[in-house]
């Protein structure tokens, strides 16, 4: 699995950690845009193979990961 995250929201290091944790097989890449704006600063988001996705906390986002 490939997940892409933007390095502008602010807890990026702390959503990194967290999906290491949850996904040790997958490649995570933190990119200084992943054509997101707005929401990836306030927000936790990621795109997986190419899906955007976007969640109102860090635990929320690992879960609809999850379901993808």
């Amino acid at each position: 699995m490939k997940i892409q995250l933007c390095k502008k929201f602010t807890h990026h290091n702390l959503l990194e950690k967290k999906l290491s944790k949850v996904f040790p097989d997958a490649t995570i890449i933190t990119k200084s845009c992943i054509d997101m704006c707005k929401v990836c600063k306030k927000k936790p988001a990621a795109s997986v193979h190419g899906e955007k996705i976007k969640a109102k906390d860090i635990a929320k986002l690992i879960s609809k990961i999850e379901k993808t």
